[in-house]
């Protein structure tokens, strides 16, 4: 979708991005990323280790900032059309993803940055829940707009 900054307004909602961390889901993660640490990938080792206090793999938290940066870049892209652009992401998790998660992730424009021609960019709050509703990570992503 191609959008300018003067078109956007603050409180912009994004579509929803819905991510299963099924354990092949966290294997397909794993080799992308080259994380083979037994608590992403490994289900008898998980369980005899329980990190996190629970028996159960876990996703990885790449994967998890992962899934909250998607609510900006499967709407506007990684390089958008026009010349839009990830400026930064700060993302904080704040609970484990456990095996056979859905998570879903949403986003909201928070503030445009004026800085002139070119140099105009959109900060959105994202955050992203497990199936209960718990929050298991949130972040801030900053986005370059054209004019």
């Amino acid at each position: 979708m191609s959008i300018s900054f003067g078109e956007i307004q603050t409180g912009h909602s994004f579509p929803p991005v819905v991510q299963s961390y099924a354990q092949q889901a966290i294997d397909h993660y794993a080799l992308a990323s080259l994380d083979m640490n037994p608590v992403h990938t490994n289900e008898e080792w998980a369980a005899r280790a329980k990190v996190f206090g629970i028996p159960e793999t876990v996703g990885h938290g790449m994967m998890t900032m992962s899934t909250l940066a998607s609510v900006v870049t499967r709407a506007w892209g990684v390089i958008g059309k026009g010349g839009g652009s990830i400026r930064f992401i700060d993302a904080k998790f704040t609970k484990p993803v456990k095996v056979g998660e859905t998570v879903t992730a949403t986003g909201k424009v928070k503030q445009k940055r004026y800085y002139g021609p070119g140099k105009n960019w959109v900060q959105v709050a994202v955050e992203a829940r497990d199936s209960t509703g718990n929050l298991i990570g949130l972040a801030e992503v900053g986005y370059n707009l054209p004019d």
